[in-house]
């Protein structure tokens, strides 16, 4: 039986806690990089030439390509290769039905919870409907489940980013559809500014509403 040292008990604990952070930097990392478009759906990322891009051994790598598997964001196959995450219509549509009932049950906790400063931070992702970006979109929505105060609504940001900053950008059309997707957003923050948690739901549906209206009257996402 090998027997340690405190000081090494302690070296090994410090270097364990090191490595955890390193992987989920790296995932950090290479997730905003898919969601900023540099890495697009279907892409393959070769762990070598990610290592040296990255500049971090093999080991925390293959940590973070596991956690952004778990997260959705990219998929692995058996050899460990890894892939971005694809979606179809199909699989478009299935997430959203997911969002809704999320960001429904989000907005009753929100009446209860959210603070004012929370709402000017929905106004400032909002912005102007003339400028709207993916990425505020997404922030729209990741600050609504945020303001319900439960975690466990809030672990599902990443499935928010994927669906509003990768797949839905990457339907035919969508461009055209951004304006009024960003003034439906607005009537969701209208209403919990009235503290009117139904009305605030039934605008979350409206919202998902349109996206699946567009899913159905568009191609499949471009790969």
């Amino acid at each position: 039986m090998i027997s340690l040292t405190r000081a090494q008990a302690v070296a090994m604990a410090f270097d364990w806690r090191s490595n955890v952070s390193l992987a989920r930097e790296t995932a950090g990392v290479i997730s905003e990089r898919v969601f900023l478009g540099r890495y697009f759906p279907g892409q393959v990322l070769a762990q070598q030439r990610l290592s040296e891009e990255l500049g971090v051994s093999r080991t925390p790598l293959r940590e973070a390509l596991t956690m952004l598997e778990h997260e959705g964001v990219l998929q692995l196959d058996a050899h460990g290769r890894a892939t971005v995450a694809s979606m179809d219509a199909t699989d478009l549509s299935e997430a959203l039905e997911i969002r809704e009932l999320l960001e429904s049950a989000a907005c009753g906790n929100a009446i209860r919870r959210i603070s004012r400063s929370m709402l000017e931070d929905l106004r400032r992702a909002l912005g102007n409907p003339e400028s709207a970006t993916p990425n505020n979109a997404s922030k729209v929505h990741q600050l609504l489940l945020s303001s319900s105060g439960n975690r466990y609504f809030q672990g599902f940001s990443t499935l928010v980013r994927m669906t509003e900053e990768v797949h839905l950008p990457a339907t035919a059309g969508y461009p055209a559809n951004a304006g009024k997707l960003r003034n439906l957003q607005r009537g969701i923050l209208d209403k919990l500014v009235e503290a009117d948690g139904k009305a605030a739901q039934r605008r979350v549906h409206e919202y998902f509403n349109e996206l699946h209206l567009h899913l159905a009257t568009k191609e499949r996402p471009d790969q």
